[in-house]
């Protein structure tokens, strides 16, 4: 038995829903905020946050896919 193999990562059920910059529509730091997937984990995303266009940094966070909605 070997434990050095690498398994692909399979996106749940939940994430079946979802793609690779599709915007939604989740709760973050108490406030509703919309932001865009960039990345499809096992049972979550990578998220950027959207935020005023005159800034230059982003803000990533990791989302469950039961706390995404659909924009």
């Amino acid at each position: 038995m070997s434990f050095s193999q690498w398994k692909p990562q399979e996106t749940s059920a939940e994430g079946k829903a979802f793609r690779k910059d599709q915007h939604v529509l989740f709760n973050y730091r108490k406030k509703q905020v919309v932001g865009t997937i960039i990345k499809l984990l096992g049972n979550s995303a990578v998220v950027t946050l959207t935020t005023a266009p005159f800034t230059d940094t982003s803000e990533k966070t990791v989302i469950n896919y039961k706390k995404l909605t659909s924009v």
